[in-house]
């Protein structure tokens, strides 16, 4: 496999985007800044032209100024781009966007929906948008975080899902009728990353609700997928669900595959879960030993581990950042370099690339303008300040600018040699590559919290911290607080004689009967800010800072542990 072909192209391609070939001064705080105010430009330009052209449709057509319905009629747009508008700081239109949602979306329809992509995008959307709720400054129910509107909405939807998991296996099939439950005639084939990627969603609403369901059917389909991979360790792209046999055997980390590992590393990340974690590690062990050649991943035969396709995938781009996530940062940033290289050839990625001839593969020559490399850029970025991240960052913004904004939006690229246009504006547009961008340019942004700055809350099963950082993005970059999910546990009364000797250790009193009061009458003046919506201690800057301590001993910080 020889890595070096792939630049052949790169003097063709200069004369039409001269930008990607000259390398820039340094990116200076200014330009930092300049280049949020571009994104966030970005952000409004498409945003304003879904509201005013599009919606309630899923998503805009940027070419005729229309929208479509995509993903079951839900003004998908809308909810993906809802947590993004908080991330700018808009929190005015984050409010009346919760209304219209509240006040629209009713999944009790004859709809035939993606298990899978209602899930990401709905699921993760309510749920991340709820657990941002008291930072947007919305009126909260009592016993905020574990009840509320959206967390009633989210899991309103998740339930419509659970009829599609109800097989021997526990792989649920990949098309649910909302109304319905799933068809008689519905294939049983379905990809493995519609399989393996629930676990951040639905453990987060069994840790809310407090029903063990969601992530007891999301477990098990992961299971399921861990016992049916090959002796070698690898597992292939489609699975009939029914009877555990592999249909399409090709193993890769692209599509079809690829949020089934990020949902192991995350999940494991944000449940501190570490049988996930394993499960993780020995993929990525046959994945270095089989897909990999010259710092690029390929494609092989999940049993024989032979070549199958020697192609670049645009949804690989995501790996590096996983990389990071486990440390893995002297090869992430070298596969990184790999890819970056192709976006500088064309302006972005194309779909598939074929490595050895260093150009793309017929009919999958578009870029929708995905976000992977950028979200990888993001993550690198954060663990090793190299400024070729902000680089990346600035070519995507020029040439996602230059190439794809258009008088209504920002349209997809059909052709990344000719720079043709496509009729469509994916939702994720704006729920991801939007976001990761306006994040690798704001470093103080409350997403990066280092845990020196958090709430604590008073629910009805005890005190807990919530704002402190340690944000789990899901695939649609859905950012979930970890931190909240140890706010609803039902036995967490029954701990209050520990958290007594705890807090008295730490504090030198018992203030828990105080607490506890304050938590029932909610009349409770002093430390903590009361309201007849919920009862919050007021936000402060920690007294001990120590960066180099894990997320859960942060939050151990002035007596505020978890006992479990």
């Amino acid at each position: 496999m020889v890595a070096g072909c792939y630049i052949v192209c790169l003097g063709l391609l200069g004369a039409v985007f001269p930008a990607h070939n000259v390398r820039h001064g340094e990116i200076t705080e200014h330009d930092m800044a300049h280049y949020r105010d571009r994104v966030k430009s970005m952000f409004y330009h498409a945003y304003n032209n879904y509201l005013d052209n599009a919606f309630p449709y899923d998503e805009l057509r940027p070419l005729t100024c229309d929208g479509q319905d995509t993903w079951g009629s839900f003004s998908l747009t809308l909810i993906d781009a809802l947590d993004t508008l908080l991330i700018i700081g808009n929190i005015s239109e984050f409010q009346r966007v919760v209304n219209v949602l509240q006040d629209t979306v009713d999944f009790d329809i004859d709809v035939n929906a993606s298990v899978f992509e209602t899930n990401i995008r709905w699921v993760g959307g309510l749920l991340s948008a709820h657990l941002l709720s008291k930072r947007a400054g919305l009126e909260l129910e009592t016993g905020w975080p574990c009840s509320g509107p959206l967390l009633r909405m989210a899991e309103d939807a998740a339930r419509k899902l659970l009829p599609a998991f109800d097989t021997l296996t526990g792989m649920p099939y990949g098309t649910v009728n909302l109304l319905n439950g799933v068809n008689p005639t519905e294939t049983p084939v379905t990809c493995t990353a519609g399989i393996g990627t629930y676990i951040i969603e639905f453990a987060t609403l069994s840790r809310l609700t407090g029903d063990p369901v969601f992530e007891r059917v999301a477990r098990r389909a992961l299971k399921g997928l861990w016992e049916s991979r090959s002796e070698i360790g690898l597992v292939g792209n489609h699975i009939d669900v029914v009877t555990s046999k592999w249909v399409a055997q090709d193993a890769g980390i692209g599509a079809g595959v690829d949020s089934y590992f990020e949902y192991l590393v995350k999940g494991a990340i944000l449940l501190q879960d570490e049988e996930m974690m394993s499960m993780f590690l020995e993929y990525n062990t046959a994945i270095q030993n089989y897909t990999k050649y010259d710092d690029w991943y390929v494609w092989v035969q999940m049993y024989k581990g032979t070549v199958s396709m020697p192609i670049f995938q645009s949804l690989e781009a995501f790996w590096p950042g996983l990389q990071s996530l486990i440390g893995d940062i002297g090869n992430a940033m070298k596969t990184f370099h790999n890819y970056y290289t192709v976006w500088k050839q064309f302006g972005g990625l194309p779909e598939f690339y074929n490595i050895p001839q260093g150009f793309t593969v017929d009919k999958r020559e578009g870029y929708p303008l995905r976000q992977e490399l950028i979200e990888s850029a993001m993550y690198l970025y954060r663990a090793t300040k190299d400024p070729v991240l902000l680089e990346m960052g600035r070519d995507a913004v020029e040439s996602i600018e230059k190439i794809s904004k258009v008088d209504c939006g920002y349209a997809s690229v059909k052709d990344v040699r000719d720079h043709k246009l496509d009729n469509r504006m994916e939702s994720f547009f704006l729920a991801e590559t939007v976001k990761y961008l306006y994040l690798l340019f704001d470093p103080d942004n409350f997403i990066h919290n280092d845990g020196s700055d958090f709430d604590l809350v008073v629910t009805p099963y005890g005190e807990c911290v919530v704002g402190a950082g340690g944000y789990v993005f899901n695939t649609e970059a859905h950012p979930i607080d970890p931190a909240a999910l140890h706010c609803c546990k039902r036995d967490n009364a029954e701990k209050w004689e520990m958290e007594d000797l705890v807090k008295e250790f730490f504090s030198g009193k018992k203030r828990t009967e105080t607490i506890r009061k304050a938590s029932k009458d909610q009349n409770y003046k002093g430390f903590y800010s009361t309201s007849s919506q919920n009862t919050t201690k007021t936000r402060r800057r920690s007294l001990l800072r120590c960066p180099s301590q894990p997320f859960t001993s942060k939050l151990s910080v002035l007596g505020q542990v978890f006992l479990d």
